[in-house]
């Protein structure tokens, strides 16, 4: 035995082992079997038993020695035939199979680059190309043994989709993706009529309706087709031509109804934001209730025409709190038409609403803003009637009480657009009518946006037989308050003729 096993034995004298003066056994060791390959403290195994294998290190089963701060388990060791030899230094483990580093790849980072010169002796000129791959990660496992197969945390649905439904697809004229389902029109023939009706003196603006007002162009792609067909004829701009021809309501109308959905709704908000006082009725008309594809495709457009960002306008324009709900709006983050109504969140946020309302001294919009701003159609109708039923109240009685101002304006359009969307439409067609001094830019963007969606009109024109305070036909209204080619142009906008 070396001196250095020697002194290590003295100093931790082991229970069994071999002695470390020749004749001088210890207690409790006995002498190995002749080429027995393993032995136990006892001696050697009984027959027919398997070789005794000393067991790991542990934090439990460590030999009796200095204490060792190193935090790593070790391997077990089989000692070879014979006498043991004194434990060495404990060093780190070997990696596993799967972490040794592949071909091509280095532990540790490669040597510095290396260029031979033509006249070298180690060889040709040699240099690396690029830098090795890194040195793999470890396997990542969640309490299983090696080749333990692997589990991946569950993917999050992305946000704003809700519940991992599909997204609400763009509404027509949103989305320059729905241009290639669109077959093209044969435009000749109503180009060269467009431009006959504005040549010379005065205008024949019957002519314009008639045409702009086809069922032809019902699609707003379509309409896209004819504006860039006129202007590509005749090197000349349609909307140019109709401002200098035409006046009024007329103009208003037809300039509308030629820019297509996203144009006009983003020729409405910089007219609602350019000017001393926002027109909060526009700014609502554009961006409450819709859909992500649709916010995301207005804030993109406006992007375009106006070169700043929309929020950063509103912002310039509406106080704090209503800057808020805006911000949240335009974020995208509504839930899908698709997502479900699930009773426990609605539960759940007409609780929230109620503490934030009625609950509090001081009502918090913020809270009741998230809460309206994030649900869909179905889920906010779901809450509206659960609200009623749990408190005996009815919400939009909350909001009144509540709030106000722009922001109770604001979530009461929300609310009343998801409890009875074709009444709402309704009573937003009538009130611009009526009201003095009549407000004809409000009624015109009213109209114009559901001449793009035929069902969604057809509803509202029922709606309003029924609940205006007239308890007349939407064309019969129109024929009592306008008048002359603006009265025809807002009849041939509903899908109705004289």
């Amino acid at each position: 035995m070396n001196p250095q096993n020697r002194q290590y034995y003295n100093q931790y004298p082991p229970t069994g082992g071999p002695p470390d003066q020749p004749g001088q056994p210890q207690p409790g060791y006995e002498q190995p079997s002749p080429g027995a390959s393993y032995y136990s403290p006892a001696g050697s195994p009984a027959p027919g038993q398997p070789p005794y294998q000393q067991q790991p290190y542990s934090s439990y089963n460590a030999p009796q020695g200095p204490p060792q701060t190193s935090q790593y388990q070790y391997q077990s060791q089989q000692y070879p035939s014979g006498l043991p030899q004194a434990p060495r230094q404990y060093t780190l483990p070997q990696p596993y199979p799967s972490q040794l580093p592949q071909q091509g790849q280095y532990a540790q980072p490669p040597p510095p680059y290396v260029q031979w010169g033509p006249s070298s002796p180690q060889g040709p000129h040699n240099t690396y190309s690029q830098a090795p791959a890194p040195y793999p990660p470890p396997p990542q496992q969640y309490g299983g043994p090696l080749g333990a197969p692997q589990w991946s945390q569950p993917q999050q649905p992305e946000p704003g989709y809700g519940y991992g439904v599909p997204p609400t697809p763009a509404s027509p004229g949103y989305d320059l993706a729905q241009r290639a389902f669109l077959a093209p029109v044969d435009t000749s023939a109503d180009v060269e009529t467009l431009r006959k009706a504005m040549k010379g003196m005065g205008c024949d603006e019957a002519v314009l309706i008639r045409v702009l007002t086809s069922s032809k162009y019902e699609n707003p792609w379509a309409m896209a087709q004819l504006v860039g067909d006129y202007n590509k004829r005749f090197i000349r701009d349609l909307a140019k031509d109709i401002e200098s021809e035409t006046r009024g309501g007329v103009e208003t109308a037809l300039l509308a109804l030629i820019r297509g959905p996203l144009e006009q709704d983003v020729r409405v908000l910089i007219k609602a934001l350019d000017r001393a006082g926002t027109d909060e009725d526009a700014l609502m008309d554009v961006l409450l209730c819709r859909s992500n594809a649709d916010i995301r495709a207005i804030n993109a457009e406006y992007r375009r025409i106006k070169g700043n960002e929309l929020l950063v306008d509103i912002k310039a324009d509406v106080d704090d709190t209503l800057f808020r709900l805006y911000s949240m709006v335009l974020s995208a983050t509504r839930a899908e038409d698709a997502a479900p109504v699930i009773s426990s969140d609605i539960d759940h946020k007409v609780t929230e609403l109620q503490r934030a309302t009625e609950g509090t001294i001081g009502a918090n919009a913020i809270s009741v803003a998230q809460i309206f701003t994030n649900s869909n159609t179905a889920q906010l109708n779901a809450i509206s009637k659960a609200y009623e039923r749990k408190y005996h109240r009815s919400l939009e009685e909350v909001i009144e009480k509540e709030f106000r101002g722009d922001m109770e304006d604001a979530l009461l359009y929300m609310l009343e657009n998801a409890i009875d969307r074709a009444r709402f439409d309704a009573k937003r067609l009538e009130k611009p009518l009526y009201k003095t001094p009549r407000k004809d830019r409000l009624l015109i963007n009213r109209v114009v946006s559901l001449y793009w969606n035929r069902p969604r009109q057809d509803a509202a024109k029922s709606a309003y037989q029924i609940h205006s305070s007239a308890r007349t036909s939407l064309r019969a209204a129109f024929r009592g308050t306008l008048s002359g080619d603006y009265e025809d142009l807002m009849i041939a906008l509903i899908h109705e003729r004289k």
